[in-house]
């Protein structure tokens, strides 16, 4: 089974006059010997951002879904970055008078897809058995 590692998060620019930040976020699969040897073999990424919080994290935002192809060295690198209003990553709305420090992580899942089955029925016979 595909291992994700070394994910990381990176706020790239943050507009306070706009009220935009970049982001970008970069992580690595690494190939287990089986999905190597799957020639074709694909790879559905999500990718999500969340608001850490000591009981239940917040749903922040999620990046469009992808996908991509198995790498024959077994180590695949990739990377996605997206401008968000302040309002998305703002997951500890604060008061007029406190405005909070807010805590925001990405959750990177892949899912190989494998080959699909194929079904088909039979012509039918009729007969009184």
């Amino acid at each position: 089974m595909a291992s994700v590692y070394d994910v990381k998060l990176v706020l790239d620019k943050h507009d306070h006059k706009k009220k935009t930040a970049k982001v970008t976020v970069t992580y690595k699969v690494r190939l287990s010997c089986v999905e190597r040897k799957m020639k074709c073999l694909r790879f559905k990424e999500t990718i999500g951002l969340w608001g850490d919080d000591p009981s239940v994290d917040d749903w922040l935002y999620n990046f469009s879904t992808r996908y991509f192809y198995t790498e024959e060295d077994g180590t695949v690198t990739r990377s996605r970055t997206a401008t968000l209003a302040d309002d998305i990553l703002d997951e500890d709305p604060g008061v007029w008078f406190i405005n909070p420090t807010d805590e925001v992580y990405a959750k990177v899942c892949v899912t190989p897809l494998l080959p699909s089955k194929s079904c088909r029925n039979s012509n039918v016979i009729k007969h009184k058995f």
